[in-house]
């Protein structure tokens, strides 16, 4: 596959997009083979004569693109993704009360394996030499920052999946993997925290402790399914729970700002039928 790829009459930026689209979205989707696509990106972006078949008064490479696309996922933001899909789901009126969860269950579903995902795919990327190090030690940065919102689970199971990934080379540096993990460990302690991402942890000490021996990552609920309804009953449940409560969030919401603009319409109104004054 990968000879078929540079055999490619790549001549313009959009058909390098356009490949490099394709590579990057089945990386996400069959995380069973995120090695092997990794792989496949590293030959590329070492092969002289596949990148210079772009425009030369161009400075766009597909190593570049392919940091873009890795950019662009890993720096999504959970909120503002969640606040379009609400004002969608407002506009369209075909859209019934029942289905609303479905949509949100879908929606946390593939927000997380995306993610998740992706990190694998960064992680396997900088293994192969196709992702710099500044970089990956910006992502390890970014999500060791602590957050206080819903979304703090997913920033540290990502976080776990790219030590993993990383830390056999990253201990052979100056960076100190220590104090990351012991970070880790002590955030055991929060009472959120679910079973899944302690035990992922716990193995992340064990394996710093032994020079980072190469495990099977432990796989975070829904990351091994292709889509919400493929889960488990069991699994479905987390996600529907969720959606429940950013259900009953939204309609806090609304009838608060409903209640705001009938006492501001009610204030205009008696302002209104005040006299002027002589």
């Amino acid at each position: 596959m990968t000879q078929k790829m540079m055999a490619l009459p790549i001549n313009n930026v959009k058909l390098l997009d356009d490949i490099t689209n394709i590579i990057f979205d089945r990386a996400l989707k069959r995380q069973n083979y995120t090695h092997i696509y990794a792989q496949m990106c590293a030959r590329l972006i070492n092969d002289s004569k596949f990148n210079n078949l772009i425009a030369t008064d161009t400075e766009i490479t597909f190593q570049k693109v392919l940091l873009k696309k890795c950019h662009d996922v890993f720096y999504s933001n959970y909120q503002e993704e969640l606040n379009k899909l609400k004002d969608t789901m407002k506009n369209d009126n075909m859209v019934k009360k029942k289905c609303l969860s479905g949509v949100l269950n879908n929606f946390l579903f593939d927000f997380q394996k995306r993610s998740i995902c992706n990190c694998r795919f960064i992680g396997e990327l900088f293994k192969n030499g196709a992702f710099p190090e500044k970089y990956i030690l910006k992502c390890i940065r970014d999500l060791g920052k602590e957050k206080n919102d819903n979304n703090y689970e997913l920033q540290m199971h990502c976080l776990c999946i790219i030590l993993q990934s990383v830390g056999l080379i990253l201990s052979k540096t100056s960076y100190d993997l220590n104090k990351k993990i012991n970070k880790l460990v002590s955030s055991m302690e929060n009472h959120g925290m679910s079973s899944t991402l302690k035990c992922l942890i716990k193995k992340l000490k064990i394996m710093n402790s032994k020079g980072w021996m190469d495990e099977e990552p432990v796989k975070f609920a829904g990351t091994n399914y292709n889509a919400y309804r493929d889960l488990p009953p069991h699994m479905q449940m987390v996600y529907r729970v969720r959606s429940k409560k950013i259900m009953s969030d939204w309609a806090y919401d609304e009838s608060h700002d409903h209640r705001l603009n009938v006492i501001n319409n009610y204030k205009i109104e008696v302002r209104s039928n005040i006299p002027p004054k002589l």
